[in-house]
């Protein structure tokens, strides 16, 4: 494997972890396979989202159930106020992978409900920013 290879699987790795439009980008820019792309940077964005069920759920379990407090009622509001939808369509690019499943989970909602959906939308995602950067690479050609 190349040493230029890596470091690009690596930096398209790093920034699809948190949010997952830099590393679809990179990817078109280069020149990697659309298949490529798809498993470089869904399977950090899944692995973080797993990751982080994992420690909320922990966290969860080992804390005291003590009703609402401030910050949980400001998540509330906002789920409440822009939907559960909206924000799950901007967790990967705007409001980020982990922090969309934690603050998820933390309502309830189901496991297996937050890594179905999170799939389907990062998949959405990073097929269109691909896209768009390769008809823009054209573009400027």
């Amino acid at each position: 494997m190349d040493e230029v290879y890596l470091l690009q699987i690596l930096s398209m790795f790093f920034f699809s972890v948190w949010k997952t439009y830099l590393g679809p980008i990179l990817a078109a820019a280069s020149h990697f396979s659309y298949w490529e792309m798809l498993l470089f940077n869904m399977g950090p964005a899944l692995s973080s989202a797993g990751a982080t069920l994992f420690v909320t759920d922990y966290w969860m379990s080992k804390r005291k159930a003590k009703g609402f407090s401030k910050n949980l009622r400001k998540a509330l509001r906002f789920w409440k106020r822009f939907g559960k939808h909206i924000s799950l369509f901007l967790a990967p690019i705007f409001l980020g992978i982990p922090s969309y499943v934690f603050i998820s989970r933390r309502l309830k909602t189901r496991r297996s409900t937050i890594m179905l959906e999170l799939s389907i939308v990062v998949f959405i995602w990073c097929s269109c920013l691909f896209l768009a950067a390769q008809e823009g690479l054209l573009l400027a050609e």
